[in-house]
C-alpha cells in the first residue's frame, strides 16, 4: 500500500513534469504574441521609401521615392513617383515572416505593358521582404512582375532595393 508521504511526492513529480513545460509553452506563446504584436506597431503607419532598382539589360532605371502606408491588421497602400507606374494607388497586404522581417505584396493598375509596350489595362505587382533595423527605418528587397488584368500570368521585370524611414511628426 502506497503511504501518503509516497503518494504526494508522487503527486508533485507527476504535476511538476506535466506543469513545467505547459508553462513554458504558455510563456512562449505571449512571447509570440508580444512579438507579432511589437511588429505590429513598429511598422504601421506611412514610411517615405527610396526605391532602387537593380540594373537591367535594357539599361539602369533611375532611383524614385514612394510612400507605403501599412495598417495594423496586414494591409497596405502604396504610390510612388516611377512614371512606369503613374500616380494610381497600389493595394496591398502584409505579414510576419520572422522577428524583424515580414513580407508585402501590393498591384497596382497600369496603362500599358513595359515588356512589349502593349497598350490596356496590367498589374504591377511587387513582392517585397522587409527587414526592420531600427524603430523609424527598414530594407528591402523586391521583385518587380507585370501581370495580367486579373493579376495573373506574371513575368518578372526585375528586383529592387528599398530603404525607408517613418514619416514622424517631431
Amino acid at each position: 500500500m502506497i503511504n501518503k508521504k509516497t503518494f504526494t511526492v508522487l503527486g508533485a513529480t507527476v504535476a511538476l513534469t506535466v506543469l513545467i513545460p505547459w508553462l513554458d509553452q504558455s510563456q512562449a506563446n505571449g512571447q509570440n504574441f508580444q512579438e507579432s504584436s511589437s511588429i505590429r506597431e513598429r511598422i504601421t503607419g506611412t514610411w517615405r521609401t527610396l526605391v532602387d532598382p537593380d540594373p537591367n539589360p535594357g539599361g539602369d532605371p533611375p532611383a524614385f521615392y514612394a510612400y507605403l502606408t501599412f495598417n495594423s491588421e496586414g494591409t497596405l497602400i502604396q504610390s510612388g513617383s516611377d512614371p512606369l507606374e503613374g500616380s494610381r494607388s497600389g493595394h496591398g497586404v502584409w505579414r510576419r515572416t520572422a522577428r524583424n522581417e515580414l513580407k508585402a505584396v501590393f498591384e497596382k493598375f497600369i496603362p500599358f505593358n513595359p515588356l512589349t509596350q502593349q497598350q490596356g489595362v496590367f498589374v504591377f505587382r511587387v513582392e517585397e521582404v522587409i527587414n526592420l533595423t531600427g524603430a523609424h527605418s527598414y530594407e528591402g528587397l523586391g521583385q518587380v512582375s507585370i501581370c495580367n488584368n486579373a493579376g495573373q500570368e506574371c513575368q518578372p521585370l526585375g528586383t529592387a532595393r528599398t530603404q525607408s524611414s517613418r514619416l514622424r511628426t517631431d
